[in-house]
């Protein structure tokens, strides 16, 4: 792991907390996301898809475009694969992008690779996904001996 990324996550690592921050003004709000989301959905031209269920996680939602292959926009109901989102974590502000399709030649992919510079101007901290695959080696004990970083800070828990 590139040490800038390492510190950046021990900085946002919060002893004792694996949901949620102790004080919800260093983390991620609903509010925020709801306020960038027009912006991101005129930078993509097309309604970008939310997650607004999300529990038992370290992350708080997903901002994407669910892949049709795999869900029904109709019924409201499929697999949630994303082909491209931003998912943001509950602590430290962080973000990340993954998605099945991110290295597609898709108009899309292309887009989202370089709308994380929009999330970033307000005040969002970049996370490489593929950083985050190290076993993690935080403030807290492991719940987990395959526990890594990424789980740490942006999956279910």
């Amino acid at each position: 792991m590139n040490p800038e990324t390492k510190r950046i996550l021990l900085s946002a690592d919060e002893k004792g907390h694996w949901e949620f921050p102790p004080d919800s003004a260093a983390g991620t709000s609903m509010v925020e996301i709801d306020e960038m989301l027009p912006e991101l959905e005129r930078f993509f031209g097309a309604k970008l898809d939310v997650d607004r269920h999300v529990q038992d996680a370290s992350f708080l939602t997903d901002v994407g475009y669910l892949d049709d292959r795999y869900y029904d926009r109709e019924k409201g109901c499929g697999a949630l694969s994303y082909r491209f989102s931003f998912r943001f974590s509950n602590f430290g502000r962080l973000f990340t992008l993954f998605g099945s399709d991110l290295d597609a030649a898709d108009d899309r992919c292309e887009k989202a690779m370089a709308a994380k510079a929009l999330i970033e101007r307000r005040g969002f901290t970049f996370v490489d996904a593929e950083e985050l695959d190290e076993l993690y080696d935080g403030k807290n004990v492991p719940f987990d001996g395959k526990l890594t970083w990424w789980i740490r800070f942006f999956d279910y828990l």
